[in-house]
């Protein structure tokens, strides 16, 4: 009788425990679904796109975004968040303010601080810093579930580690781990923006450091200081100044002493809480202590695990993090923008010839010298132009659009590639747009050589400043895109849209999206190199290889050409239900 009392018990406790699991794996589920508040983190512009078509597919979830407010914060509506934090050896203070709701009903932030809302750079670190600072506060009281942090490393160190709940998950996208190698930010300011508070006590009390703030000071300012405190505070306010002719390589005393300071921080922050490599760990702590990190192609995501060379040494960190790691994509919905002549798919074949001939006919030599030009080409009055086109109706028109950074965005490549175009004596117009270009003097020279060249003359021009990129991509003939680094811009679908032919490296997303016509006859969609441009040392041959295949397809076989101009028209670019899933699936895994 014991006996069957005892095996009625141990029954009775099996089925409990089975129902102890069973409510538990219950709880887990729910949990697991139970997200609701998203906070985007970027210092672009609010991610519209991208939240309508999440919303759109996952309507019960609240996404808000937060930005650092630049400038004055005029017009934004205050909240009650304001608060004091502790960085660059002071007291900082921050306020909370909220932007007009959007159409769509997106509630976006923006942080004011005088630490970092003054800059004309918010990136740097010496204003980044303070921003992800005051950021991780303003999300405790915020209290999202996710905070998704666009491009930006989240966790800047040991001042920073162990400041944000944990139920608070963070998921941290990275675009590029070579443009991080590449923007090395002074030593100087990455120590006093980034070091704990007992490194800054060692920094304050080396004897190298302080012998080569005193000899600065000594040539700019006669006054003395007595804390340390007070000689960093002169610092920040004129570091900058100091520097103002780093670019021209003089060896100015300023730049003598910053190298020897900067020089000493470097052998000094593997003693504090740096590891080894002061430039990579910014990042490094952010993908180490995020709980899931994606980077926004699925080529570079192949490439920087099995080519170590694209993730420099950021490698091996990588490989300890693969676990946590994806890769996603993103899309762009095509807005209607002015251009001269409108077309489709099915009727581009004339309206495209004339928006051409419109182009051609803005940029005219005449028009040019008069000023007499179309200024909704421009997105403000501030651009200069040099050069001029003639009217060849027949020439293919080639555009390039870039940013200064001339290796990443592959400046050279696409300069060395039209300058051998132009000798060879190919029948080609070229515009080149890049902003702020003519401060370059790699890009000053080129501009330069060209005007030396009366041969040359009318077919090529040069703008420095900003387009309205649909009126030149609906007039122009190909696009020029040999970026070296991982590909995060929306240029070529832009492009594409107005039956502009991309010729790009193959890399990033521009893999994953361009179909070359040579490797896909039915679909193909443009032209791509046969490798990455980044670690290759013969970048404008391979890219000129490809850059030549379109010119022989545009001359030699215009039904060819015309049906890439249709397959591009046709691309679906937009935030298909496949890439909001993928983001959605990460966010569920959090």
């Amino acid at each position: 009788m014991e006996t069957d009392n005892r095996g009625i018990e141990y029954e009775l406790e099996l089925k409990i425990r089975v129902l102890k699991k069973y409510l538990r794996a219950l709880v887990k589920r729910d949990k697991k679904q139970s997200f609701k508040k998203i906070l985007y983190l970027t210092l672009d512009k609010p991610p519209v796109d991208y939240i309508q078509s999440f919303k759109r597919q996952y309507p019960d979830k609240d996404f808000c975004v937060l930005t650092p407010v630049i400038g004055n914060p005029d017009g934004l509506e205050k909240t009650s968040i304001s608060f004091d934090f502790f960085l660059q050896n002071r007291v900082q203070h921050a306020t909370l303010y909220k932007y007009p709701k959007t159409r769509d009903n997106i509630t976006v932030y923006g942080i004011y601080s005088i630490a970092f809302s003054e800059s004309k750079d918010i990136s740097r670190l010496q204003n980044l810093a303070p921003f992800i600072k005051s950021a991780r506060i303003c999300a405790q009281s915020l209290k999202p579930d996710i905070i998704h942090a666009e491009n930006i490393p989240f966790f800047l160190g040991a001042e920073f580690e162990g400041k944000i709940s944990n139920s608070i998950k963070v998921f941290q996208t990275i675009k590029d781990f070579s443009a991080i190698e590449s923007n090395k930010y002074e030593s100087f300011w990455a120590a006093i923006n980034l070091v704990d508070r007992k490194g800054m006590k060692k920094l304050c009390r080396d004897k190298i450091i302080k012998k080569c703030i005193a000899s600065l000071f000594n040539l700019h300012n006669t006054k003395k200081f007595y804390q340390m405190r007070e000689c960093l505070e002169f610092i920040y306010k004129n570091y900058l100044k100091f520097r103002k002719f780093v670019d021209k390589c003089e060896d100015i005393d300023e730049n003598i002493l910053f190298n020897r300071m900067n020089a000493r921080i470097l052998k000094l922050f593997p003693q504090m809480a740096y590891e080894d490599d002061l430039f990579y760990n910014p990042m490094y702590f952010s993908i180490k202590k995020s709980d899931s990190w994606a980077v926004t192609s699925r080529t570079y995501y192949e490439e920087i695990f099995n080519s170590p060379e694209l993730s420099g040494k950021m490698y091996k960190r990588l490989e300890k993090t693969k676990s946590k790691s994806a890769y996603i994509s993103y899309g762009y919905e095509p807005k209607e923008e002015s251009i001269y002549q409108p077309f489709t798919p099915e009727n581009f074949r004339e309206y495209r010839h004339r928006n051409k001939r419109a182009l051609l006919r803005e940029f005219s030599k005449d028009r040019i010298v008069t000023k007499f030009i179309d200024r909704t080409l421009f997105k403000d009055d501030e651009f200069a132009i040099r050069g001029y086109l003639d009217s060849f109706y027949e020439s293919p028109l080639i555009l390039g659009t870039f940013t200064p950074e001339v290796f990443q965005e592959g400046v050279d490549i696409a300069f060395n590639s039209i300058l051998k175009l132009f000798e060879l004596n190919k029948n080609i117009q070229v515009i080149i747009s890049i902003a702020g270009g003519l401060e370059s003097s790699y890009i000053k020279s080129w501009v330069e050589f060209l005007e030396s060249n009366p041969a040359l003359n009318g077919r090529w021009v040069f703008i420095d400043g900003e387009i309205n990129l649909a009126r030149f991509c609906a007039s122009s003939d190909m696009i020029l895109l040999p970026k070296r680094a991982n590909v995060t811009s929306d240029v070529h679908y832009v492009a594409m849209k107005y039956g502009c032919i991309p010729i790009a490296s193959r890399s990033g997303i521009y893999n994953d999206t361009i179909s070359d016509i040579f490797d896909d006859i039915t679909y193909g969609c443009g032209f791509k190199t046969k490798t990455s441009l980044l670690v290759n040392e013969d970048a404008t041959e391979i890219y000129l290889a490809a850059l030549s295949k379109a010119l022989n397809l545009y001359s030699k076989n215009p039904s060819s050409w015309n049906l890439l101009i249709k397959n591009a028209m046709q691309y679906d670019s937009r935030w298909s239900f496949e890439i909001i899933e993928k983001y959605n699936e990460i966010y569920e895994s959090l």
